[in-house]
């Protein structure tokens, strides 16, 4: 980088820690318990499992159909730019469970130290926490039926129809009114992760699969199927760690990206039109629960907060699932609904880190102070609340991948999303550096990193990698040019 922008980009990155610092805190309000004529709100956090965020039909309705999420969207406001920390679910939900970076949980769990959950964070502010449905976190500290740690007493599992109605069975019991302490409740649905099952079974492995949350035709009719999309092709360039992914393993289950080698044309476009309909399954149980919202009296006093743990590749780079860092598997849908929200039916384009945001904003709506740090992640609240809100936000939003190689080891990734480019670094292998300009190649298609005329680009966005892994507990032992 030349020694000018990399003056002007520290001045930038300096003012902003200034504003912001290491933990943007929400409201220094003191955590407090509801007592009579506390008008704090309700919160309902919804998410679900490998839900890209394009796959809605408020974004694209030809192929899909969502009036749960899409009336959440309509009453609250959308974040396109959402992005998870790690596109897999067991570190992902870690982070999204304590605030703290995926690539720390390892170390949280040999040091088999309490870490400071969003249950015992939302139960210190005075709040009454339930969770509903599919847990899979990778930290013993955090074991479902450990109530103490995990801050949820009320913690159920179960299909998503079973876990969807022992949610609205304990709304029913639960007067709003008369209670004395607000609700924090967690409905973790399933779907739409059971296109891995589809993607097994479509491939011949009929042992021990099954869909359990709905089932979804093996051989729907290719007229009803979706396009494949434009970004389908492999990459010529592609990463070294994805080609390796895409050879998968031969431990455990059969692996779901060495089998959708063999898919042909037709079988990513029934692919397609069955991640559609597993997406359709899981808003059948949110139009259900935000029904319920209405019928036992708490539509009028909860904010309700809408995302995925990570997305799926949906045929993009002919890929499913995730574990990478193209868009499909990172970025993924944010709603925030407030019940008397002036933003109703707005998108808002500014970056979020949804695993490490996710404390910060429900601490901010529930009027806590953020735990001793560090933290990294910053409330959306206040952009929920008014579009031309000065707080602190991300100038950049970092995600980590590992990918599992057939031989020597792991490799890992990380990407940095600005409001322009998109900048993927591994530490390892062939074509370890991507740079993708999101205005003109959405889809990643045209690798930016060799271009001469993007050399200042690519200096930047190492710089700001470099950035983060100093100012964070960021583990990435990648070169550091």
């Amino acid at each position: 980088m030349k020694p000018e922008l990399r003056c002007v980009y520290g001045l930038v990155l300096l003012a902003a820690l200034a504003i912001g610092g290491l933990v943007t805190s929400p409201a220094d309000a003191a955590p407090r318990k509801k007592a009579k004529g506390d008008d704090r709100p309700n919160i309902l956090f919804i998410m679900t499992d490998q839900h890209f965020a394009e796959a809605m039909s408020c974004v694209d309705p030809r192929w899909i159909s969502t009036p749960g999420m899409d009336s959440l969207a309509a009453r609250g406001v959308r974040f396109p730019n959402t992005y998870v920390n790690h596109p897999v679910c067991l570190p992902q939900r870690y982070t999204m469970l304590t605030g703290r970076l995926p690539c720390t949980r390892r170390q949280a769990d040999a040091d088999n130290k309490p870490t400071i959950s969003l249950g015992n964070q939302a139960r210190s502010a005075g709040y009454d926490t339930a969770y509903f449905g599919k847990w899979h976190i990778q930290d013993s500290t955090f074991e479902r039926e450990d109530a103490k740690n995990t801050g949820f007493p009320v913690n159920a599992g179960g299909n998503d129809p079973a876990l969807t109605t022992r949610a609205i069975d304990f709304l029913s019991k639960r007067d709003p009114k008369r209670s004395k302490k607000p609700l924090f409740l967690v409905m973790s649905l399933n779907n739409p992760h059971d296109i891995c099952q589809w993607g097994r079974a479509k491939a011949g492995y009929t042992d021990g699969i099954k869909m359990k949350n709905g089932e979804v035709n093996i051989n729907p009719p290719l007229k009803d199927c979706p396009p494949l999309p434009d970004n389908y092709a492999i990459s010529a360039d592609e990463a070294e760690a994805v080609a390796a992914r895409r050879k998968g393993s031969k431990r455990g289950k059969p692996n779901a990206q060495k089998m959708a080698m063999d898919f042909t044309d037709n079988d990513w476009r029934q692919y397609r039109w069955a991640y559609n309909r597993c997406i359709e399954l899981a808003d059948e149980q949110i139009s259900r629960m935000l029904k319920a919202l209405d019928t036992h009296g708490y539509a009028d006093n909860t904010v309700v907060i809408y995302t995925s743990d990570h997305g799926d590749g949906d045929a993009a780079h002919r890929w499913h699932q995730k574990s990478i860092l193209y868009e499909e598997s990172v970025r993924v849908p944010l709603m925030i609904c407030l019940p008397d929200g002036k933003r109703q039916g707005e998108t808002d384009p500014r970056l979020i880190s949804i695993g490490i945001d996710l404390m910060a904003t429900v601490s901010d709506i529930a009027g806590a102070k953020m735990p001793e740090g560090p933290y990294y992640g910053i409330s959306a609240l206040p952009f929920v609340k008014d579009a031309d809100s000065t707080a602190p936000t991300h100038q950049y939003v970092v995600s980590e991948a590992e990918v599992r190689g057939k031989k020597g080891g792991n490799y890992d990734g990380r990407s940095v999303r600005t409001e322009r480019f998109k900048y993927h670094a591994w530490d390892r292998g062939e074509n370890r550096e991507q740079l993708f300009d999101m205005l003109s190649d959405p889809g990643e298609t045209n690798n930016l990193a060799k271009d001469p005329a993007f050399a200042e680009q690519m200096a930047l966005h190492r710089s700001m990698l470099n950035d983060w892994l100093d100012r964070t507990d960021d583990t990435y032992k990648g070169p550091r040019e």
